[in-house]
């Protein structure tokens, strides 16, 4: 991992989980619970579609709309950076935590199966079923379902239990991490 400007390294890990199973509405309690206990948490989301947050008919969007290849709109609480990428880019998580994550505590990330970093897995009865894809992975660090999955060797919270999810995380990722 490469260190932030600050020379912190923010502890990350990664929830993946087959789509409907809830991964949105926990990121988002356990994002709440953390904030509120003082941690500073960062997020980063994959998606395979193409994206807009910018505004139609701002000033920023206008920008990029003209031909800009990055855009950035700065106030005095937010920046919002909008920017292509070239298909070459290094757009590596380490890199981007790099850039973009300086301070933070930790950064929860959707997706990004393919990352070697610490992982959490989400499964619902109702949503894919019980057979998880990453049991094998050594970076799986949890696993969080409905429902009691025999023969696993990592640890395992129930899906709904947003603050059980939120202590292992603070205790076992963010305080165990090396780098703060």
């Amino acid at each position: 991992m490469v260190k932030t400007k600050s020379g912190k390294i923010p502890a990350v890990v990664s929830f993946l989980a087959r789509s409907g199973t809830g991964k949105t509405t926990l990121i988002e309690k356990i994002i709440k619970i953390l904030s509120q206990k003082g941690y500073k948490v960062s997020s980063i989301k994959h998606t395979d579609h193409n994206v807009s947050a910018d505004t139609e008919g701002k000033d920023s969007w206008r920008h990029k709309n003209a031909g800009a290849f990055s855009t950035m709109l700065i106030s005095k609480e937010k920046i919002s950076f909008f920017s292509d990428i070239e298909p070459s880019a290094d757009i590596s998580i380490d890199r981007l935590i790099s850039i973009f994550f300086t301070g933070s505590d930790i950064v929860i990330v959707e997706g990004f199966k393919e990352l070697g970093v610490k992982k959490i897995e989400l499964a619902r009865k109702d949503a894919g079923g019980l057979e998880l894809r990453f049991k094998n992975d050594p970076n799986l660090l949890l696993v969080c379902a409905d429902e009691p999955i025999s023969g696993l060797d990592v640890p395992q919270i129930n899906i709904n239990d947003a603050e059980k999810i939120s202590s292992f995380i603070e205790n076992d990722i963010i305080l165990n991490n090396s780098a703060i």
